[in-house]
């Protein structure tokens, strides 16, 4: 039976507001499609394709957005120089780039002076493992521990703690730059502590770690226990070396 052009229009209306109700895009667009050379089987598998693909991006895009990077890195862009950075091995950072780390629930430490690219290479690193389909929270250190701070303040530390330990890796990063008290190390320890063995940890210092207790309320027991729950499974890397941002000057 042939339909009316206004049935037609009518019905089209329906799957457009059934599509905008159940949020596909795809199906939206569905007359785009529609090829008089293609079977229904062809044009419904072109148009789930179209949708996940829609579906996926969608979702690389949601992980970036709530990683709450400052600034987005990425691998294309680091410089592997090995006068710069002498103790850097390439093959090691491209095996941490493929992830097998998150899978393993091992952690990833880069060590360094300033200005020799841990940010960007770690940032990047995180993208890789976004692309496939990890989730990342990135936090600067202080800021990381002035949220357990005012979590605590608000007797609310437990969901705190268990809100940043839903993501697959957490992105600590300037672990050094500046001092806490006895009470911040605690603090530390208390994320690092959960995450242990569980799930990824990402952290980078200037400092090397025979010096971490000079920034952790200068308490070696505690230091020595943060360090341990860090270093026992995880992949170090020695990032000292020029500092870029004054070279490239």
């Amino acid at each position: 039976m042939k339909i009316s052009i206004q049935n037609e229009k009518t019905l089209t209306d329906n799957i457009v507001s059934i599509s905008k109700a159940l949020k596909l895009n795809a199906f939206v667009n569905f007359k785009e499609y529609i090829k008089k050379d293609l079977s229904v089987e062809e044009i419904l598998h072109n148009i789930l394709e179209a949708e996940l693909s829609i579906k996926t991006e969608n979702k690389y895009r949601y992980r970036i957005k709530n990683a709450n990077f400052p600034v987005i890195k990425t691998l294309d862009t680091f410089e592997f120089d090995t006068e710069r950075l002498p103790d850097l091995n390439k093959d090691t950072v491209m095996e941490l780039a493929s992830c097998n780390f998150v899978k393993s629930k091992r952690n990833v430490i880069a060590l360094g002076n300033s200005g020799t690219g841990k940010s960007h290479l770690m940032t990047a690193i995180c993208l890789e493992a976004i692309t496939k389909g990890y989730t990342v929270k990135f936090r600067r250190a202080s800021d990381l521990v002035n949220q357990m701070t005012e979590a605590s303040n608000e007797k609310q530390l437990s969901q705190y703690i268990k809100n940043v330990n839903s993501c697959d890796i957490l992105y600590v990063d300037e672990l050094g730059y500046l001092s806490f008290d006895s009470v911040g190390a605690s603090l530390l320890f208390q994320i690092f502590a959960a995450r242990y063995e569980t799930k990824s940890t990402i952290v980078t210092s200037n400092l090397d770690f025979s010096q971490w207790s000079e920034f952790l309320g200068k308490d070696k027991h505690m230091t020595s226990a943060l360090i341990g729950r860090l270093v026992e499974h995880s992949t170090v890397l020695n990032m000292n070396g020029e500092n870029y941002r004054i070279t490239r000057r």
